[in-house]
């Protein structure tokens, strides 16, 4: 390898080697980008056998001149963040400068215990590196960005290099594929057993071409997917746990054996750039493995995600039937697969059916629904894993008789009367709440709503594959929840609503009603409920017109016990309670 070394060091005029982070010193040079190069970063020191492994005051980085003039550094803004720029720190150089073509390292020393290779301290201004996840590293001056630099695998007592056998350069060293894990052969053990080059030209690297990528040691072409072999399966808009800014994430699953470098992230709908899935080694996917892509790479931020193949920058959006979301999946131009939402929850990622896991199913909205598991800190989803089977509904107006689809049959105005409520339970109003309805005729309980007149939310619509059918006389339960063992005991529950019932009073009635669409099926408004019972409409008067009058000879107080026997009520059953 060609490593001839540098011996033009870094000529400091220091007053203190180091300086303080004070942001009001301005910057004293004119520099362009590119004068300054990032050439070499030391993110995890090794300890000697027997000594203390922290990194504190033992990692650094290293600059070149890649001009043809001194520089003054004094102004110049050292940041230090993750990849995507988040738990950013910075400090100001406030005195030194750096001869043309010179090296100088920069570490997290005090500037007055400065080892041999380390020029300038800048003590513990930018924090520790990561050592998983990567970071980023910048130099300004004022409002330019001279240079910056990312790093990724971190190797323990190994500094990374960026290629030595070309000349220092702040574009090449955007380039991952450009740097290597420094060799004992070919470095310094300055602090043995940690190798590098501090403050001198690195070490050539074994470059990877464009298109190609190390796989265990190895050189080989990527495997670059076509269309439809990878395919987005889980998407995360509105994290309720942590910032959309650190918590948006989505999920892509392999159809067939792919590699995921050089893919680019992106959202039709912007004007920037795709993000690049970038690193020196190959990032491969087995036919159905998973890979998540997230705005933050670090788990302690990100809601508790597992490892990530790759961040990006822009925003997911909830999306509506005008502005939808969108992400796209593009290897050059090509688009692999891409998906546009027109709503989203939150606290609850979308999740794609895994039986309609293509390129061509995922464009419908049918076969999404939300995640149900809880990841990390608590939001929904399955990040990284197999998703969860959606209900999968059948077309609007028609439902699943056993075997057979047919149309949903729809009960007209006061075919569905509203029989017994229990708005006051001696439990938990939320779980146990709950009011009933008979069925004057044949019907089906699919697509109807459950909604009170009182509040401004939308209707609790009852979605199901199967048709919910009631003959007539039948009844109807309706709930806060399922439940049996915290709704109070009660028998199998049709549908559920997240609406309070309230106990009502002449100046607020309670109220509640079944809609279909904007229609009223039924509706009945109370002005007093009984504690620990349920309010019965009269066995005589099982009508949507005479249920409409809240008094004692129409509405009265049920008698029987259910379940435990704490409520009194009939639910799902005939009311008992002859009214007087």
């Amino acid at each position: 390898m060609n490593r001839a070394k540098a011996t033009a060091l870094a000529s400091l005029a220091l007053a203190a080697c180091g300086g303080g982070g004070s942001s009001t010193v301005e910057c004293k040079a004119n520099l362009l980008p590119g004068d300054l190069v990032i050439t070499e970063i030391m993110a995890d020191y090794d300890a000697p056998a027997g000594s203390s492994g922290a990194d504190t005051g033992k990692e650094w980085f290293e600059i070149y001149n890649a001009s043809s003039h001194p520089i003054d550094l004094t102004g110049v803004v050292l940041t230090h963040s993750r990849p995507d720029g988040s738990s950013v720190k910075s400090h100001t150089i406030t005195n030194g400068s750096i001869a043309p073509s010179g090296y100088l390292v920069l570490g997290d020393v005090d500037p007055s215990l400065l080892p041999a290779w380390v020029g300038y301290g800048y003590g513990a201004e930018l924090g520790e590196m990561f050592n998983t996840n990567g970071g980023k590293l910048a130099i300004s001056c004022g409002a330019t960005e001279v240079d910056h630099a990312l790093y990724a695998k971190v190797t323990a007592g190994h500094s990374q290099q960026f290629d030595g056998n070309t000349a220092p350069d702040y574009t090449a060293n955007d380039d991952l594929a450009r740097w290597c894990v420094a060799d004992p052969a070919e470095s310094t053990a300055y602090d043995p057993p940690n190798v590098g080059t501090p403050g001198t030209a690195n070490q050539g690297c074994q470059v990877i071409s464009s298109g190609q990528c190390n796989d265990n040691g190895t050189m080989r072409d990527t495997v670059t997917p076509a269309p439809g072999e990878l395919v987005i399966t889980e998407i995360m808009t509105g994290p309720s746990k942590v910032a959309d800014a650190a918590g948006e994430w989505f999920e892509v699953q392999a159809l067939a054996d792919v590699d995921l470098n050089g893919l680019g992230l992106d959202r039709a709908g912007d004007s920037a750039d795709p993000n690049l899935v970038a690193g020196a080694d190959c990032i491969h996917l087995t036919a159905g493995q998973f890979a998540v892509f997230a705005k933050n790479a670090d788990t302690t931020m990100n809601g508790g995600l597992p490892p990530v193949a790759g961040t990006f920058t822009f925003s997911l959006v909830g999306g509506t039937a005008t502005s939808p979301g969108d992400i796209q999946l593009l290897v050059g131009t090509t688009v692999i697969d891409a998906v546009t939402w027109t709503k989203s929850p939150t606290g609850k990622s979308r999740s794609l059916d895994p039986d309609f896991a293509s390129a061509d199913n995922n464009d419908a909205d049918t076969p999404w629904c939300d995640g149900i598991p809880p990841y990390g800190l608590g939001d929904l989803g399955t990040p990284g894993a197999a998703n969860g089977q959606c209900t999968i509904l059948p077309p609007a107006g028609m439902c699943m008789d056993g075997a057979t689809l047919r149309p949903i049959v729809k009960p007209g105005v006061g075919d569905l009367v509203i029989s017994e409520i229990m708005p006051n339970p001696s439990g938990d109003d939320t779980k146990q709440e709950w009011f009933e309805a008979i069925a004057k005729k044949d019907l089906d309980l699919n697509e109807l709503g459950l909604d009170r007149a009182g509040d401004s939310t939308n209707p609790n619509v009852i979605n199901s594959v199967d048709c919910l059918h009631l003959a007539a006389n039948d009844y109807a339960l309706f709930a806060r929840s399922a439940d049996t063992t915290v709704n109070g005991g009660l028998p199998v529950v049709d549908a559920t609503f997240t609406f309070s019932m309230v106990t009502g009073s002449a100046a607020s009635p309670g109220d509640v009603r079944i809609m279909d669409g904007t229609t009223v099926i039924d509706a009945y408004a109370w002005m007093g409920s009984p504690a620990k019972a349920a309010k019965q409409l009269d066995p005589d008067k099982l009508d949507a017109v005479l249920n409409d009058t809240d008094d004692a000879a129409t509405w009265c107080t049920a008698t029987t016990p259910y379940a435990a026997g704490t409520d009194k009520g009939t639910p799902g059953a005939p009311n008992d309670v002859q009214c007087q």
